[in-house]
């Protein structure tokens, strides 16, 4: 078999000068300079050329003439024939080249278009239909703006026209599309000029991408945010207002704007006198402009739940559950007495008063239909408690007043609240003449207490001097209500002026304890501007603060900065340790970044692992970059979750107002496009916006589309880069690094694509692709070759989560034949440092099977010597940043000697990545490096050529 191999070495050798005399007769291009070269000299010297051939042929000059005209005739027509052919050829390229681009644009998923000056469509891809649901032929020739949303129409044409008027080069927004399935579509555009050679436009193109499902999410996400804020606007009105009419129907008009409903009403319950059945009655509505209020509709008062077939609702309502959906869906008998009123869906909760069904509060919505949200309904829970609680209160209130009017003392003293009377004498000095109720006794304070003393002192005693000027505006006139603090309670008080004559005699006055309506208050007013994982202030605050700083900005002249942070593979702490370790991330994190930022900077938690820190005031741009690196070292140091050091870096996007937008969302757009810059660049960085980073997200986007279909369409391969020991020069072994060839792209780097692939999932499939036949081509060398050394596959983290990861390898074993002592997997520092249980079982599996595992790029992650230890690895690589600076950096030199001393004294084996000089190898031989890898012994080779220039040799060996 070997002298087999040696034969087809041989042949191929030969076969390269047979291949180069094929170019050559493929190329007669020296021929053609040749005869050119003949034709001048004829030309220059015709005559003596002509005697000297009849000298050496006796003919006569005019046969001589005519075998000189075919000549020159043969060499002219090679010539055309040659430039004839060229032409072909070039055309051939430029039609397939065309063809391999018409193929890449019809598979990508965003729209390509082009328009001409007057908006007509001139060229849509396939992917205009998904998007929009109309054929590419019935829309071509048409303008563009007929498909445009109409109330966008005037936005987009206008902007249509800056880039037409050559106002702008490039212009890119969001903007609404009809769809031919559903009412709209939400699509982002690019376009840019179309401009010949000449300088003439001819037209537009660029892209559509649907972000419609993005667009969904933030509008859900702002449309609980609204409701949040509807809701603590109606509790701060229903603790603030002691008119529960003028209140409720405040509040039933917050909570239908902040719905958008365009209808909402409260029901109250009361028994019939007669039937003794639960009746409901509409008590009070607000409606929509345009919606027929039902206020006075007789059909919907002392109405009967049994009669009217709503006992489902009763029970529903009263059990504390809602009800919600439809119409349409709902009960023949219901629907019956809600289509009548155009109701298309609605939402009912109930509202209880201490513990007793009440009656409950209602949204409808009549001219479109809508799907409430669980999260949305929790908070109209919320809502109907707090409108709950105020008709308590007032309740409560109504009747105190009631009781003070009759001066019943015996009777106020049992009552849990507060009730007192207040008269001012000659020398207008106020005084208690009644304090009783069960509130007193709480307090301290009793009539016979308080009797007769002057008010102030009383107030001072209690720490409450500064509510006394309420009890003189009263006895001005003015009906007064304030809250007040006592110890760790709060108190509401109404104070109510008696007048006689024209004269005020005396105040009446009650105080509740509303310190469980605040704490209410409060945490809905919480719930609606902060985040309850980290406290930090969230979406809502921010989109609230931003505005006034904004403004100020603008008035002041100054920049401010918006930095956009989020934290790299979160997603694999997540998926490894559980939610309950992100979530603890997440609260550190918080803690952390609350330690680098000022007080007059706003940090912000937006959701998930993404952060926003606001700095209203910025001089220079050298600022911002310094307190970027702050936050990038603040991250530096491990965390501590759920028992398990966690080694995280955060990637950071930064915009400047007013250069990168002027109003909000652009300017959260634009960082966070400059952030996942950052994470294109290796994260762990900050970058500022700038105007090419959208152009490059897209070509991000096309790279992304291509690689899903790279596998099916065979444009991934393998190269084998050798690895030699570094004392005897034999081969030892060979690391399969994946390619990617684009028949329009070209040769794409694998820094580029390999961050996609993990971050899309599609690395799986690579990685599977890549192990199986790297597996297969050594085996294939072992059987062959008579060869046996080690193939090192790169495993990224991604992969080594996968719970299936160990049968993957042993399938790949068992398919290919390959001994799993000739495989090595090679691991980056980064995924063994998150220490799961499941790295160390996956690690432990592989090991006992036979396969070695190696830790790559040592040095470049957060190195630790336990780690090392506890994981028993085989091999440690160093990475070749280390080893291009020797010759140049003392200190790289002796951190690299300490690398492999430290790998020695574990029984590792330590390869040198990257090795380029003689200068480099001498010194790695010198501090006893045992392999090395590098463009000095071999560039990544094809498999083929791998194996003809190290395999087919008896010593299979490399001068080093």
């Amino acid at each position: 078999m070997k002298q087999e191999i040696r034969s087809k070495a041989t042949i191929y050798s030969g076969n390269i000068y047979l291949k180069f005399f094929k170019n050559i007769l493929k190329n007669p291009s020296f021929i053609v300079y040749l005869l050119i070269i003949t034709l001048i000299i004829s030309n220059l010297k015709g005559f003596h050329i002509q005697r000297f051939i009849m000298q050496l042929i006796p003919v006569s000059p005019q046969l001589l003439d005519v075998v000189l005209e075919i000549v020159f005739g043969i060499a002219l027509l090679s010539i055309s024939l040659y430039l004839a052919r060229k032409y072909l050829i070039v055309h051939e390229k430029k039609v397939k080249t065309e063809e391999q681009f018409e193929s890449v644009v019809k598979s990508i998923k965003e729209v390509v278009f082009q328009r001409d000056i007057n908006g007509l469509w001139t060229f849509l891809n396939p992917a205009w239909t998904e998007v929009t649901g109309f054929d590419v032929e019935e829309s071509l020739g048409k303008n563009f703006i007929e498909f445009v949303h109409p109330e966008d129409r005037d936005r987009n044409l206008k902007l249509f026209k800056q880039l037409i008027e050559r106002k702008k080069d490039y212009c890119r927004h969001e903007i609404r599309y009809i769809s031919k399935n559903s009412e709209y579509c939400w699509v982002e555009v690019f376009a840019q000029l179309i401009v010949s050679e000449d300088g003439d436009i001819s037209g537009t193109s660029g892209t559509l991408m649907d972000i419609t499902q993005r667009k969904e999410m933030e509008q859900a996400i702002n449309d609980r945010e609204k409701i949040l804020l509807g809701v603590a606007d109606a509790t701060a009105i229903l603790l603030k207002n002691v008119e529960i009419d003028k209140a409720l129907h405040s509040v039933l008009e917050v909570l239908g704007k902040a719905t958008e409903a365009e209808r909402s009403y409260i029901f109250q319950n009361h028994v019939d006198e007669l039937t003794q059945k639960c009746m409901v009655s509409q008590k009070y509505e607000w409606c929509n402009i345009g919606i027929i209020p039902q206020i006075n509709n007789e059909d919907l008062q002392r109405v009967s739940y049994e009669d009217m077939g709503l006992m489902r609702w009763y029970h529903t309502l009263s059990a504390g559950r809602e009800i919600s959906g439809l119409v349409k869906n709902f009960p023949d008998g219901e629907r019956a007495m809600l289509e009548p009123q155009y109701i298309k869906t609605l939402v009912v909760v109930p509202i209880f008063v201490d513990n007793f069904f009440w009656g409950f509060i209602g949204f409808d919505c009549c001219t479109k239909e809508r799907i409430w949200t669980n999260s949305e309904i929790a908070l109209l829970f919320a809502a109907a408690a707090s409108i709950g609680g105020a008709i308590k209160r007032i309740s409560d209130e109504q009747q105190i007043q009631s009781l003070l009017k009759s001066d019943l003392k015996q009777t106020v003293q049992n009552l849990q609240n507060l009730v007192f009377k207040c008269k001012k004498n000659s020398e207008n000095k106020i005084y208690f003449t009644l304090f009783e109720g069960k509130l007193a006794e709480k307090i301290g304070l009793s009539t016979d207490i308080v009797y007769g003393e002057d008010i102030c002192n009383i107030l001072e005693q209690k720490n409450q001097s500064e509510v006394i000027d309420n009890f003189f505006n009263a006895f001005e006139g003015t009906v007064c209500n304030f809250e007040m603090q006592l110890d760790e309670c709060i108190y509401y008080t109404s104070l109510s002026p008696l007048v006689n004559k024209g004269v005020v005699k005396e105040i009446v006055g009650s105080t509740i304890e509303i310190t469980e309506l605040k704490m209410a208050q409060e945490q809905i007013h919480y719930m609606a501007y902060y985040d309850t994982l980290t406290g930090l202030p969230n979406r809502a605050f921010f989109k609230k603060q931003l505005g006034y700083l904004l403004s100020q900005a603008n008035r002041n002249n100054t920049i401010m900065a918006i930095m956009y942070l989020d934290l790299d593979r979160f997603k694999l702490v997540n998926d490894t340790l559980g939610h309950i370790a992100g979530d603890e991330l997440l609260k550190a994190t918080a803690i952390r970044l609350k330690k680098v930022v000022k007080d007059n900077d706003i940090l912000i938690r937006m959701g998930g692992d993404e952060f926003i820190i606001v700095f209203p005031q910025v001089r220079l741009r050298g600022e911002i970059s310094k307190l970027a690196q702050s936050i990038i070292d603040a991250f530096k140091s491990p965390f501590n979750v759920s028992g398990h050091e966690i080694y995280i870096s955060t990637s950071i996007g930064i915009s400047l107002y007013p250069y990168d937008g002027t109003d909000i969302d652009l300017l959260i757009k634009n960082a966070d496009t400059a952030m996942y810059r950052s994470k294109e660049n290796g994260s762990n960085s900050y970058q500022f916006y700038t105007e090419d980073m959208h152009k490059r997200a897209l070509e991000r986007l096309e790279i992304e589309n291509c690689l899903r279909k790279a596998l099916e369409k065979c444009e991934l391969s393998i190269v084998y880069q050798p690895r030699f020991n570094i004392r005897t020069g034999y081969i030892v072994g060979a690391e399969a690094l994946v390619r990617w060839n684009h028949p329009v792209l070209g040769s794409i780097s694998p820094s580029v694509f390999i961050p996609i692939a993990e971050e899309t999932g599609i690395i799986h499939d690579i990685g599977k692709w890549v192990l199986y036949n790297a597996c297969k081509q050594t085996y294939y060398w072992y059987n062959n070759v008579d060869t046996d050394f080690q193939i090192s596959v790169n495993i990224s983290a991604i992969q080594f989560q996968r719970d299936d990861l160990v049968d993957i390898v042993k399938k790949v074993l068992s398919d290919t034949g390959l001994k799993p002592t000739m495989l090595e997997l090679e691991v980056t520092e980064n995924t063994i440092m998150q220490k799961t249980e499941k790295t160390l079982n996956n690690i432990k599996e592989l090991k006992e099977i036979g396969v070695k595992i190696s830790i790559d790029d040592f040095g470049t992650g957060f190195s630790s010597l336990s780690y090392m230890k506890e994981f028993h690895f085989d091999n440690l690589k160093i990475d070749k940043s280390f080893i291009q600076d020797i010759g140049v950096s003392y200190s790289n030199e002796s951190i690299i000697s300490a690398i492999i001393s430290m790998a020695h004294s574990m029984g590792m084996t330590v390869v040198a990545e990257g090795v380029e000089t003689e200068y480099q190898l001498d010194f790695l031989i010198t501090r006893n490096c045992d392999e090395v890898q590098g463009y000095l012994f071999s560039t990544p080779l094809t498999a083929e050529e791998f194996m003809f220039n190290y395999l087919c040799n008896d010593k299979i060996y490399k001068e080093a």
